[in-house]
């Protein structure tokens, strides 16, 4: 005689307000996608079943929370190397890490003065370090280097004179080079962007009569001042950049000339036909 046994299972219930929390994975791919001097941006694949994410920065006690899968990190020190590794975090319960990653922020833009076109050299300040004995100059926007300077003790100079890439009116970066600008692990810094700007240069009216020539120019510059293509004087200019004197032997309809002395050209001018 055969016997039949029935059992019955009852299933077990999660009562409804009791959600599962799943322990979320390592996230993958953890890289940087942009750099500055006090910025470091980090991406990496986003992790299912993720509320959020912490990144753990070296030097930081603190893990930095992120609702998404990348991350701006703020408040860096120019010129610092920094690890970085993120985990994934479903309710309360934290992850594994991530692979670690490791980046160099960048050299800080330099200080660089005002560069009147026809000046023999670029000049201005940068970080004073070891690593940091050159500088470059591009046309603004671009990689591509135009010219070398030096960093000496953080003064920088790169000089300039004669270059055919040096365009009045053009806009140039300039960058501080952290490493050998020969070796391809160099990486030059922040940008600053200057003008080669054109001296400045105005001329009053001239009256024959009174042979007075006045206008301005730069502060304590130097202006050529020619009559009908004739060089006939140099004035300098005072701290405030006036300067006026006279010219013997002008009459009405004269083409008065001034031309503003950078260095040993005179790139700008002004002129007048004196009444």
């Amino acid at each position: 005689m055969s016997v039949i046994l029935t059992v019955s299972l009852k299933k077990s219930k999660v009562p409804q307000n009791q959600k599962w929390t799943l322990r979320p994975d390592a996230p993958s791919n953890l890289h940087v996608t942009a750099v500055t001097d006090t910025t470091i941006t980090f991406a990496w694949d986003e992790v299912l079943a993720a509320d959020f994410y912490l990144l753990r920065l070296s030097g930081e006690t603190r893990a930095r929370r992120f609702d998404s899968n990348q991350a701006v990190v703020t408040g860096l020190v120019y010129d610092t190397v920094y690890s970085a590794k993120v985990s994934a975090v479903n309710g309360v319960i934290e992850g594994d890490s991530s692979n670690v990653v490791t980046q160099k922020t960048l050299l800080p833009k330099p200080i660089v003065s005002r560069y009147l076109y026809g000046e023999s050299y670029i000049n201005g300040s940068a970080v004073n370090a070891s690593n940091v004995t050159n500088c470059r100059l591009y046309r603004k926007g671009e990689m591509t280097a135009l010219l070398t300077g030096t960093v000496t003790a953080g003064v920088l100079r790169i000089y300039v004179l004669g270059n055919v890439n040096i365009i009045p009116g053009n806009q140039y970066d300039i960058r501080a080079i952290d490493g050998n600008p020969n070796l391809p692990t160099s990486v030059p810094g922040m940008p600053t962007t200057i003008t080669a700007e054109l001296a400045k240069i105005t001329l009053n009216n001239v009256v024959a009569s009174s042979g007075i020539v006045s206008g301005t120019t730069e502060n304590n510059g130097q202006v050529r001042i020619s009559v009908d293509g004739v060089n006939k004087t140099v004035f300098t200019a005072t701290a405030t950049g006036v300067f006026s004197g006279s010219i013997s032997g002008m009459v009405a309809g004269a083409v008065i000339k001034a031309e503003a002395k950078v260095g040993t050209i005179f790139p700008s001018y002004a002129e007048k036909v004196a009444t």
